[in-house]
């Protein structure tokens, strides 16, 4: 059972998809006007990370994410580069993906765009003037918010501290200063729309111009989604005005719930201020992965609570990147325990709609590292299904790798495919990807009765591994290095590893074994 806050109700409660397994998300996406910043990331790391959790739970999800292609700040930023708004936006979309796919974030399902969704935004538009909701002035339609009774469940906003917020713009156009505009005129040359498209009960043409914010949400979400959401995401700042609203003028045309659960991420800040393109304290993630890799970023963001806020530190993203070199460290060792005592590695363990992770293998359920291994997945699991707690799940992912590093410094390796199986999926939940890492491997001294080979064969090895050396003949290596460590063949062990470092492989040794990586 996965337990989820519920932003609506103020309460963690168990999620459930109005539709057996099936689960319908949305998560506002960018307004792309400039590249996305790591505030950003912040929100789509954390929405990739629960994706991931609740497809391995078993959920089927479709996942959209829309992207708003027509917006003022758009077109205020076209108006200063002499570009055309829909063009600007294109390049800019296309910038942030290639952003988010180098943080390893799963895009979307379907991505719909503002532009490409005018016809529904206008569908919607027209029912709520025909239900009385929605009222026409000389600049655009305006949504009456008098007349929607549940405005605020939200946010917990009341109508008369909306009135005297600061939040809300006053208009003398509107009817009340927390009305707000769902179809906005365009005068002049400014950007606008033009169709045959119609609203009102008279079907009065409607003028050219483009749609208000929050709208284009509420549209995209009905055309692609149906009227009721299972879960819709975002970040805090906003669950006012812009959820707020897309509750209202959706429930008013609809006249159903618009969504079971609302889910929103804490904001990534600067010396305890929010990361912002208006604020001008934004790192871009482009830049940030310039200096770290993804797997770091990631890390840094699922050290936090995704409802909690983080402050944007670089010495908390090195101190991310150390504790996974030391993870990685600990798989490459038990990758190589495993070759040298079977002659096979442990195959990646990828995502798939099974809750369960590192299979127990026939006759090894009892042994050491295969029970750690099952402690350390219930301990994971059981953090990520209560709302996602990814800091509780990162202490039994961290436990796993200590108490498997111990078993190979100690020789007891039976039982590690199945601890590795487990780290590996762990891993995967979190979305950091080990396959570019490079391995360290560990060697156990003197496994299964291993004696030095004829002197022959060891010199064939060593001329073979100058040409370019497999994994497999580096194991082989390193056991007759160990097997001569034992028999206090110190020239040969010595001569070993100085073959070994010019073929550039870095040896380091441990406890009762010896670890490698390449250079």
């Amino acid at each position: 059972m996965v337990r989820v806050y519920n932003t609506l109700s103020k309460k963690v409660e168990e999620l459930r998809p109005q539709e057996g397994r099936g689960l319908k998300v949305y998560v506002c996406g960018l307004t792309t006007y400039d590249y996305a910043h790591m505030g950003h990331a912040r929100t789509y790391v954390a929405f990739d990370i629960i994706r991931r959790h609740l497809m391995r739970a078993g959920f089927e999800i479709k996942f959209v994410q829309n992207v708003t292609d027509i917006d003022d700040k758009i077109l205020k930023r076209a108006l200063e580069r002499k570009e055309e708004p829909l063009a600007l936006s294109a390049r800019f979309d296309a910038l942030a993906r290639e952003d988010l796919k180098a943080l390893n974030v799963l895009p979307a399902d379907v991505c719909p765009k503002v532009s490409e969704t005018l016809r529904q935004i206008v569908a919607m538009v027209q029912i709520l003037v025909q239900r009385r909701f929605a009222y026409e002035t000389e600049d655009g339609f305006y949504f009456e918010v008098a007349k929607f009774a549940g405005y605020g469940k939200l946010s917990g906003q009341k109508l008369g501290e909306i009135k005297s917020g600061a939040r809300v713009a006053v208009d003398e156009k509107k009817k009340a200063p927390e009305d707000f505009a769902i179809w906005k005129f365009a005068a002049g040359d400014e950007c606008g729309f033009e169709d045959a498209w119609s609203v009102g009960e008279g079907k009065k043409p409607l003028r050219r111009g483009r749609p208000g914010w929050h709208i284009e949400c509420s549209a995209m979400a009905k055309e692609h989604l149906g009227e009721t959401v299972d879960v819709h995401g975002g970040a805090r700042d906003l669950i006012f005005p812009h959820h707020e609203n897309e509750i209202a003028q959706s429930e008013a045309a609809n006249g159903k719930q618009f969504v079971k659960c609302w889910m929103h991420t804490g904001f990534l800040t600067v010396n305890g201020e929010k990361m912002a393109k208006s604020l001008g304290n934004f790192v871009t993630i482009r830049d940030a992965l310039k200096k770290f890799d993804a797997n770091s970023i990631r890390m840094f963001f699922a050290a936090v609570h995704y409802r909690s806020p983080v402050d944007y530190s670089e010495k908390s993203i090195v101190a991310a990147k150390n504790t996974l070199e030391k993870i990685f460290a600990v798989i490459g060792k038990a990758k190589g325990a495993m070759a040298a005592s079977s002659g096979s590695g442990a195959e990646k363990n990828t995502l798939s709609n099974a809750h369960g992770m590192g299979n127990v293998e026939p006759g090894e359920g009892a042994s050491g590292i295969a029970l750690g291994a099952r402690k350390a997945l219930a301990e994971f699991e059981a953090a990520m299904d209560n709302d996602f707690d990814t800091p509780n799940a990162c202490a039994a992912m961290v436990a796993l790798s200590k108490e498997m590093g111990e078993a190979i410094a100690n020789g007891k390796t039976a039982g590690m495919k199945n601890a590795l199986n487990a780290m590996l999926g762990m891993l995967d939940v979190f979305g950091i990807d080990y396959s570019n890492v490079k391995e360290q491997h560990q060697i156990g001294a003197g496994v299964g009765g291993f004696v030095l080979p004829a002197v022959a064969d060891v010199e064939k090895m060593l001329a073979k591994i100058k040409g370019g050396a497999k994994d497999e003949d580096i194991n082989w290596l390193l056991r007759v290095r160990n097997a001569a460590r034992g028999e206090k063949d110190y020239a040969l062990s010595d001569r070993i590893r100085r073959e070994l470092v010019d073929a550039g492989i870095e040896v380091e040794d441990a406890k009762g074994a010896a670890g490698w990586k390449r250079k």
